[in-house]
């Protein structure tokens, strides 16, 4: 197994080897015929999506799996750095975290980001129940540039758009405002996102009843 990008070995002298990456989405054979080997693979392929920002190059795999030990480590409001980053093609701490965070929340129910994120021109793509989202988090910086600059998010509700401080918790706190909204307004979709996460929103609002709204 390797951590490089997927290859296929030249043919030499001796029978083609064929290295199995990380990379790949899918087994060769013969293991794509164990149903138990197939299962094992698709559960580490949904832990390797979280080493990988879709916006950057698999290179970043080796630099994100070292920022997440850091975090962990030293924990992630002394060790988390913005917007650094080892190099222009690597992704700023603010990505990382963004990244963990809308894969967590994609592999929670389907549809997370097509129905609660979106970029500065216009809503979410889809909608979640059947219904457009009461709240949703709006990522306004262009990530076109490069370097890409880190991510910032807003809450857009059908009244307000709330707008957040850049920093290490800009993000953190948009999607806590978010869950807020969707609470408030008793969206049905409130209750597909993670008890974990719900009972820190309702813990807050119990101490802070009114103080948003």
């Amino acid at each position: 197994l390797t951590v490089e990008a997927p290859r296929q070995a030249y043919q030499g002298l001796g029978p083609s080897v064929q290295e199995l990456s990380v990379f790949d989405r899918h087994l060769p054979r013969p293991f794509c015929d164990e149903p138990k080997a197939v299962e094992l693979w698709a559960d580490r392929q949904k832990l390797e999506s979280f080493l990988l920002h879709p916006c950057f190059e698999p290179s970043q795999r080796g630099y994100t799996l070292e920022r997440l030990r850091e975090w962990r480590s030293m924990g992630l409001s002394r060790a988390m750095r913005y917007q650094v980053r080892s190099g222009d093609s690597m992704p700023t701490d603010a990505h990382i975290l963004e990244n963990l965070l809308v894969t967590m929340l994609n592999f929670q129910f389907s549809g997370f980001a097509s129905s609660f994120l979106a970029g500065p021109q216009g809503p979410p793509q889809s909608k979640h129940m059947g219904q457009m989202s009461v709240a949703y988090l709006r990522q306004v910086t262009d990530q076109a540039l490069v370097p890409r600059p880190a991510p910032h998010y807003e809450v857009v509700t059908s009244h307000k758009t709330w707008k957040f401080r850049p920093g290490t918790a800009n993000m953190l706190e948009a999607l806590a405002l978010m869950l807020f909204a969707l609470k408030r307004h008793s969206s049905p979709s409130y209750q597909s996102f993670p008890q974990a996460l719900r009972s820190v929103v309702e813990g807050t609002a119990a101490q802070r009843s009114g103080a948003w709204y």
